[in-house]
């Protein structure tokens, strides 16, 4: 019989199949878990680089804004220099306009500033932009010691409760060094230390996280959020905060978890225009929060690799990886917006240094003719020549003062544009010997103009300040020019001026619609013209490419609002190296429209009666006053609503109301209200400096009950006596003049 043989596996080699199974499982399975550990820390450490570069952001853009509040307290400081240099040359007209100035930005709370104040040099308060102030000794305070024992440029208090303010402040403080060098005097400008944190707690950085505001030594001066530290805490030298602001340099530092403390991430900045650092700490734990999900998925996907072995590992990688895109974007997405809001509030923040500039420095020049032409009035009674030069010089003073305000007016788009035919080639001719002498004898002016042209309608006065203006700005971008030619072209145009999208023109009042003419003025220089980003930005509000102090940035704002208002536009064309052409589209005349007729001057009427003046301002009242005695009429002056109130009252004399329109308390219309309640009809002048102080509705109420007139400040005296001569001769058309 035959035997089989057996089939069986031999046990050793079964074994060993399986142990290297389960040895290739398990080493697979390891590879993967280290893998999805090792990538799942990987992304958690890009979370906290990426945390931690947002909290430097952050903490720069907090420096920014404190750079903002230093440039504006260095303003500050400017003003309260001028303040004390008006006030020891007796100056009060001129010293009221600077402390009205001084108290608005603490009234308002811009910049989060409490209070302004000057302590002399012997530590008594000399003055405080607080209502009601009294002289306090703050001789003993810090903020005035520290500037005694050692020359310091900016000085900055911890918390304290101010002896004027009576509430927390930050005291920054600096010297005042007059025109000889010497200490005038030591500015103080207190901050709202809770208004600062409340600014930093609006900073979303999470429910965990915080910033702060800190002098050099460690001593808290503002707090946001979840801070740990209270105003006026000091951190110690040991701190690793304090250390790292010790080397003086900007960055991030990572704080380890500490008992009853959380790990922070850390983003620091030293200021170095001043003794301030600034520090975003952002909760870790909050900001890797959003990869979580992260670690366990690649476990998940480690255990999946063991069994679906690599293709689903790879597909699991892909898909991690492609929500880690999504995140990441939108946090960069989220980053943008926030970046974006920050530099939209720089943007307002230097505009406003802008404006601030520029207006300060016209308005020092004009201070300066009238403060120079004052004094030697006072100095030369006798010398009738000598008396009527300079009162001339300060007429044109004055008026040049009154341009400012035009000016600002016209960008603003508030002035009213008197319409009427302008021959624009004897106007140029006109402006030509102007211009020679303003411009200088080294700038050739050529007039590119042919004949027959028909007249433009716009305001001429308005068109001749836009011109000069414009052929100023071309004279500065050929300053460093070999040679210099400006060139004024005009040329008759059929098309219609380029239109800004989402805007239409507006003719101005009587222009009728469709006549479709326009006549252009190119003014061409040769200067260094623009790039693209600059020309750009040209003809923004305050943008300005002159040096510090020599521009506000309106000129080419107001010059546009011009063209626009006036139903035409204006146009800039430059390229660096090639000069730039500024090009006025203006509206024909149409057929028929008459010239404005020149004013005739007329002699001042002698008047009589009894008026009523009211003004707030004593040095306006007093001059308003003589002049109206001058001319004949009896005046009783007020110093405010109450008392003319009280006049009438009593029984006194008044024919006439001539009032100021903007009055603290009870203003103009308030004043005029009153007053025909007691006499029904009473002829009212109201002068006002702006005509938005009052509502259109309300001057036609006011209209209404009785003859009425609105006057434009500054104002002619004689044209004062004129109006209100006309007013008490015939009860006065209701109406406006400038």
């Amino acid at each position: 019989m035959k035997k089989h043989r057996s089939t069986r596996r031999r046990p050793g080699a079964g074994l060993a199949l399986g142990m290297l199974a389960v040895i290739g499982w398990l080493a697979c399975s390891s590879v993967a878990w280290m893998l999805a550990d090792r990538n799942a820390d990987r992304v958690e450490a890009s979370a906290r680089l990426a945390a931690l570069a947002r909290a430097e952001v952050a903490s720069e853009a907090i420096e920014q804004n404190l750079l903002r509040l230093l440039e504006g307290i260095r303003s500050l400081g400017e003003l309260a220099l001028a303040r004390q240099e008006l006030r020891q040359a007796g100056a009060i007209s001129a010293l009221d306009v600077v402390e009205t100035q001084l108290r608005g930005v603490a009234e308002n709370g811009r910049l989060g500033v409490l209070q302004i104040a000057v302590v002399a040099n012997d530590g008594w308060l000399a003055w405080s932009s607080e209502p009601g102030w009294k002289t306090v000794w703050l001789g003993d305070r810090e903020h005035f010691t520290v500037h005694r024992e050692q020359p310091l440029g900016l000085f900055v208090s911890a918390p304290l409760v101010g002896r004027v303010s009576q509430q927390w402040s930050l005291q920054f403080t600096r010297p005042m060094i007059d025109k000889t060098g010497a200490q005038a005097g030591i500015l103080v400008v207190s901050v709202d230390p809770i208004q600062l944190s409340r600014d930093l707690t609006a900073l979303s950085f999470g429910s965990h996280s915080a910033a702060l505001i800190l002098r050099r030594d460690g001593t808290v001066l503002a707090h946001g959020r979840d801070a740990s530290q209270q105003l006026g805490d000091v951190l110690p030298p040991g701190d690793p905060l304090m250390q790292a602001l010790a080397t003086g340099r900007a960055g991030g530092l990572i704080m380890p978890a500490s008992a009853g403390e959380r790990e922070k991430l850390t983003g620091f900045s030293n200021l170095a225009e001043a003794p301030l650092a600034v520090a975003v700490s952002l909760d870790t734990a909050e900001e890797i929060q959003g990869t979580a999900f992260v670690r366990p998925s690649l476990r998940a996907t480690a255990l999946a690799f063991s069994v679906l072995l690599l293709a689903a590992l790879a597909l699991t990688m892909l898909w991690l990886d492609r929500r880690r895109t999504l995140y990441d974007l939108e946090m960069a997405r989220r980053e943008r917006e926030a970046a974006q809001q920050r530099l939209v509030q720089a943007q307002r923040m230097e505009a406003l240094g802008r404006l601030a500039g520029g207006v300060a420095h016209d308005f020092n020049n004009v201070l300066q003719a009238i403060l120079g032409g004052a004094k030697l009035l006072a100095k030369r009674p006798g010398d009738e020549a000598g008396v009527r030069r300079l009162s001339r010089m300060l007429l044109e003073a004055s008026e040049r003062g009154a341009a400012v305000t035009r000016r600002l007016l016209a960008f603003a788009r508030r002035v009213e544009l008197k319409a009427a035919p302008v021959p624009l080639e004897p106007m140029l001719q006109g402006l030509r010997e102007v211009l020679t002498h303003t411009l200088g004898r080294e700038v050739e002016i050529v007039l590119d103009m042919p004949p027959g042209l028909p007249p433009a309608f716009a305001d001429g006065a308005q068109l001749e300040t836009v011109l000069i203006n414009l052929a100023i700005n071309a004279r500065d971008a050929m300053l460093p020019m070999p040679e210099r030619r400006l060139t004024f072209r005009l040329r008759l145009a059929a098309e219609h001026p380029p239109q800004e999208p989402g805007r239409q023109a507006t003719p101005p009042p009587g222009l009728p619609g469709g006549s479709g003419g326009y006549l252009t003025v190119e003014v061409t220089d040769t200067g260094t013209g623009m790039d693209a980003v600059t020309l750009a930005q040209a003809m923004e509000p305050f943008f300005t490419t002159k040096a510090k102090g020599k521009g506000t940035g309106l000129g080419l704002a107001m010059a546009k609002g011009f063209a626009e208002q006036s139903g035409g536009a204006l146009a800039l064309h430059s390229r660096p190296g090639e000069g730039t052409v500024v090009t006025l589209w203006l509206p024909v005349a149409p057929e028929g429209a008459q010239a404005e007729p020149a004013a005739v001057p007329s002699p001042v009427p002698v008047g009589s009666g009894h008026v009523l003046l009211v003004d707030d301002e004593e040095q306006v009242r007093q001059v308003l006053g003589a002049t109206l005695r001058d001319q004949g009429y009896q005046v009783v002056e007020a110093a405010d609503g109450p008392a003319a109130v009280m006049h009438l009252d009593g029984g006194g004399a008044c024919d006439a109301l001539v009032s100021d329109l903007a009055m603290p308390g009870m203003d103009g219309l308030a004043v005029v209200r009153a007053a025909r309640q007691r006499r029904p009809g009473l002829p009212a002048l109201l002068i006002t400096g702006y005509a938005g102080d009052a509502g259109a509705a309300a001057l036609e109420e006011a209209a209404g009950a009785g003859a009425l007139q609105l006057l434009h400040k500054p104002i002619d005296p004689e044209a004062l006596a004129v109006r209100l001569a006309a007013l008490l001769q015939d009860g006065g058309t209701t109406g406006t003049a400038r």
